[in-house]
């Protein structure tokens, strides 16, 4: 990996309700990187992602973007930081039109220019076209699949440098998963940063340049560019038994 370093998380800890959710986590995202948070459900991934974004607190340890001590700033300051987040729940307002939706982080940056938003609502239709078909459409009227893309597509409107993406791929459709490929690669291609929550191995081997191995909150692994995710042992006895 690149020794420089866009997002970093040294040594975090995250209490809730008196349990240990995260116990000293620490990785490093490389500008360009695709990486895989890979573990199974309530392994410490979403809570991971909401650490980064600041909707957690922090008991030990720090959050870190392009050299930046993040761990005590809020949401709004990580979006101006280049952090844009997609959350497995969406989390879309459903009375809102699909176009008001994905203008809320750029909202929250402070930027209501609206020239700079049609660059940006160009850019996420170059990687999601459908979206165009329903930008005036409730987002309660939309199937969960196109609800996905508007919450990836509402993360990427404040142009981060980096963008967290939780569970992209659960219960999609084949089709639609294949999609969701396709804009993962679009993304990339725009060199923007990516972080996957996965917990479907296949899914992460997919998309992801390496990974991160989380189980009952602590980092047991990382994975690097030149072994496949699948073969990877703690990989194979977390999900295989092994």
């Amino acid at each position: 990996m690149s020794q420089e370093r866009m997002l970093e998380l040294e040594d975090v800890s995250v209490t809730i309700d008196r349990a240990t959710v995260l116990d000293g986590v620490s990785l490093q995202v490389a500008p360009g990187e695709t990486v895989a948070l890979i573990g199974r459900n309530g392994a410490g991934k979403t809570t991971t992602f909401r650490t980064v974004m600041g909707q957690t607190a922090i008991q030990n340890g720090t959050v870190r973007m392009n050299g930046t001590d993040l761990t005590s700033l809020p949401s709004r300051a990580r979006i101006q930081h280049g952090i844009g987040f997609a959350p497995e729940d969406r989390r879309l307002f459903t009375t809102l039109t699909v176009e008001d939706n994905v203008r809320m982080p750029r909202w929250g940056k402070g930027n209501t220019s609206d020239d700079d938003f049609e660059d940006s609502l160009e850019r996420i239709l170059s990687i999601f076209p459908e979206m165009e078909e329903f930008l005036d459409r409730p987002a309660g009227q939309l199937s969960g699949g196109q609800q996905k893309m508007v919450t990836v597509g509402r993360a990427l409107a404040s142009d981060p440098d980096i963008v967290l993406v939780d569970e992209p791929f659960e219960g999609l459709a084949p089709s639609v998963r294949e999609r969701f490929r396709d804009g993962v690669e679009r993304i990339k291609e725009l060199g923007i940063s990516i972080v996957v929550a996965e917990s479907n191995v296949r899914h992460a081997g997919e998309i992801a340049d390496r990974g991160y191995v989380i189980e009952r909150g602590e980092i047991v692994t990382s994975i690097d560019a030149d072994e496949p995710i699948a073969e990877n042992d703690e990989i194979k006895r977390i999900f295989e038994g092994a």
